[in-house]
């Protein structure tokens, strides 16, 4: 299944569904809509950002979402999941939250799995149009990356550590199609940077003005897999020395902590491995602060609502571009720093 399969388009929609859904057909096109209509996507985990990412694809009219979650709801989980309650303490998450789910949008097939994601074969996920992971670990992230490739599966991972949160898009190839007013000079086809390249240009004149022309621009997008993004990530040659010194810490400390468990590994251990990572990436290490470290290994895989909420619409917002290739989609790394409130994307 390649990345674009997910736009195959096959169902129609009906009237009145595009009386119900009319307002983001105008913001997204009709095409986009029926793509969504006909995707099927496995969301891993409904902790927060995965509640998050479920309510604005399910309200966007997904056409079946299947969630695979096995964990049992605690007290912890009420601060920051606002589909739960205190009588949901010590049900399964799914028990707990599938009749909510399906109020958001009884339009939406909806299919729940109560296993362990390690329990699943390549049978289980070749189902699916596009997959989506939250709260993985390390080894979990990379054993679906790989699962997800040898199925040509479009993936998302995005995670938190508090005030912290990620996204990792690997969507292999992908074309995308963007219109936009010609300026005087005309865009020419070639390399944007290290994962993205225009590959076509096609000029539209404007119906009520011949002296307007837009240009339809095909850029293709080339992604690596989690793995190659820990092992080859760098920002050399990639940013200024100026915008290496303005990169947030939540950056390298992110990238270290997937090569990292704090079951088995020091407070000096971790600090090692983020002034590595600087290294790797090209950061010079005196910017790394105490605080941010510090607060960063109090709050590993931690999740706040508010964090969530602004990962899941991203990440949600996202998964839409690219069902109706209007837009280039993420490539591939997005880091969101919830004290500056700064969201950059990446390319490692």
């Amino acid at each position: 299944m390649s990345a674009n399969h997910a736009t195959n388009g096959t169902v129609k929609l009906s009237e009145e569904e595009i009386a119900l859904y009319d307002r983001q057909i105008r913001l997204w096109g009709l095409e986009a809509q029926t793509n969504m209509r006909s995707a099927k996507v496995l969301l891993i985990n409904l902790g927060s950002i995965g509640t998050e990412i479920t309510k604005n694809i399910v309200l966007s009219g997904i056409g079946h979402l299947n969630i695979l979650d096995n964990h049992i709801v605690t007290e912890e989980d009420l601060g920051c999941q606002f589909l739960l309650g205190k009588e949901d303490v010590g049900k399964n998450r799914l028990d707990a939250t599938k009749t909510r789910i399906q109020e958001f949008n009884p339009r939406v097939n909806l299919s729940f799995d109560k296993a362990n994601i390690e329990d699943m074969d390549a049978s289980y996920f070749k189902k699916f149009d596009l997959v989506i992971g939250t709260e993985l670990n390390t080894r979990e992230a990379i054993t679906l990356n790989t699962m997800t490739r040898q199925l040509n599966i479009p993936l998302y991972l995005a995670g938190s550590n508090g005030l912290f949160a990620y996204i990792f898009v690997d969507l292999i190839q992908f074309d995308a199609e963007d219109e936009k007013l010609r300026s005087i000079k005309a865009t020419e086809p070639g390399k944007i940077s290290q994962n993205r390249e225009i590959i076509s240009i096609d000029e539209r004149i404007s119906e009520d003005d011949d002296k307007i022309v837009y240009e339809r621009i095909k850029t293709r997008n080339l992604y690596k897999p989690f793995q190659n993004m820990l092992d080859d990530a760098t920002l050399n040659g990639k940013l200024t020395h100026r915008q290496l010194k303005r990169v947030s810490n939540a950056l390298p400390l992110t990238l270290a902590s997937f090569l990292s468990s704090f079951d088995d590994s020091s407070k000096e251990t971790f600090e090692t491995q983020t002034r590595n990572m600087c290294l790797k990436l090209g950061l010079p290490i005196e910017t790394i602060s105490t605080q941010y470290t510090e607060q960063f290994i109090r709050q590993r895989n931690v999740e706040f609502a508010p964090v969530a909420a602004v990962i899941g619409g991203a990440l949600a917002q996202d998964v839409i571009n690219i069902l109706g290739k209007k837009q280039s989609p993420l490539n591939n790394f997005i880091i969101f720093d919830g004290i500056t409130l700064e969201m950059r994307i990446f390319e490692l």
